[in-house]
């Protein structure tokens, strides 16, 4: 059994889209995407979300990277906080 915090990469798989931003950003950039596309994916209770944020990790400590489902939300995500 694998442990509770770790995703399995296949659940991921329809959040093909993603971009990082600076985590100054990430707060209301999580507050806009909920606005324009709804709660984010969750592995515990939303598996059909179409989007999500996560920590970028070590290799980019003060990034956030959020993923996107489809293209079009990429880049409207892209347009607005780019």
């Amino acid at each position: 059994m694998k442990p509770f915090s770790v995703i399995d990469k296949k659940e991921l798989a329809h959040l093909e889209y993603e971009v990082l931003i600076d985590r100054n950003k990430y707060m209301p950039a999580n507050d806009w995407c909920i606005e324009q596309f709804g709660s984010r994916w969750s592995p515990i209770d939303n598996r059909s979300g179409s989007w999500s944020m996560f920590w970028a990790g070590r290799d980019h400590i003060d990034k956030y990277r959020f993923c996107f489902a489809n293209k079009e939300d990429l880049m409207m995500f892209i347009l607005r906080w780019s």
